[in-house]
């Protein structure tokens, strides 16, 4: 593990990087800004991710996102013991997470999933793994855990209304147990068009939206920077990234792919966000794998957003 001192010393050098790249954008670009944006604090917090971190434990996540005086962890369902055994979470060990988390004076702010693609069909495959959704949200419930970033099985073809009713059966599970779903932007929901007919035809507290600027830049182009209020009001969650048109999931850092931070950052302001941010889709990163190069990844992309901010 990496010792205090080290470890300091490369957080130290990557923020400063990820300023710096920010420094270097034309300065044409950064004249005359509003009254808005010349306020030099910012209610928006970040996030740092167990399993994309150090040697990907609790642990380490903890230290890093101190390091780093970032306020808040999320964790994958993958890391609390026993899911990958079991196919659901349990209240004990998830209480044993939280508490470490909280002890270190941060914030337990989210968990995340996949969830199945079966959810999205019918049969003894569809019931089982709705059974164990249910009992993961009851976990997260006793626990106080009330929002979960999900990777929903939209079907990517066929009529609207089967994304309706997946919709409709999700929220029958998660509004018992008082859990929220950030549903990731994507695929067929990358416009606002599709999102809000989602919330329309959805309404419900629980359904949400993680606002994945990457995916929405592929649905929506300069169009992003405006944010409809229906969206607006459902965004629980964002995940920060860039990319470039026509090159889907390819990861580039801020300052190279299409999207404009700063306009982006504005438009986040604009919209009174107050939530939560996470850099994710990095050149540097490997997910569940325990190396450093995501370290240092997520300490330039907090030095370049925290240089914006």
């Amino acid at each position: 593990m990496m010792t205090k001192s080290s470890r300091r010393s490369f957080v130290k050098s990557a923020l400063a990087a990820g300023a710096a790249a920010f420094s270097a954008v034309p300065s044409r670009l950064l004249a005359n800004p509003s009254a808005a944006e010349q306020d030099k604090g910012s209610s928006v917090k970040f996030v740092a991710e167990v399993g994309n971190i150090g040697d990907c434990t609790v642990e380490e996540t903890i230290q890093y996102a101190k390091d780093l005086k970032m306020e808040g962890i999320s964790v994958p369902w993958v890391r609390v013991p026993g899911f990958q055994q079991n196919g659901f979470i349990e209240a004990g060990p998830l209480t044993a997470i939280r508490a470490k988390i909280e002890d270190a004076g941060l914030v337990f702010h989210s968990m995340m999933a996949s969830l199945p693609r079966t959810l999205a069909g019918t049969g003894p495959d569809a019931e089982k793994d709705f059974g164990n959704l249910r009992k993961s949200l009851q976990a997260m419930n006793a626990v106080r855990a009330d929002l979960l970033s999900a990777f929903v099985p939209v079907p990517r073809t066929g009529p609207w209304e089967d994304v309706v009713t997946l919709y409709s059966k999700l929220m029958k599970e998660f509004e018992p147990a008082g859990v929220r779903m950030a549903s990731h932007s994507g695929g067929r929901l990358n416009t606002w068009a599709a999102l809000i007919q989602l919330m329309k035809d959805v309404p419900s507290r629980c359904n949400g939206i993680c606002y994945c600027t990457g995916n929405v830049w592929h649905g929506e182009h300069e169009k992003i920077y405006d944010i409809p209020a229906p969206v607006a009001e459902k965004i629980y969650y964002i995940h920060i990234r860039n990319v470039k048109t026509g090159e889907g999931e390819k990861e580039y850092w801020f300052h190279e792919g299409d999207i404009d931070f700063r306009k982006l950052v504005a438009s986040i302001r604009k919209i009174g966000y107050t939530g939560y941010l996470r850099s994710e889709h990095l050149p540097t990163d490997h997910y569940n794998l325990p190396v450093r190069q995501s370290d240092v990844g997520t300490a330039w992309a907090q030095g370049y957003m925290r240089a914006i901010l």
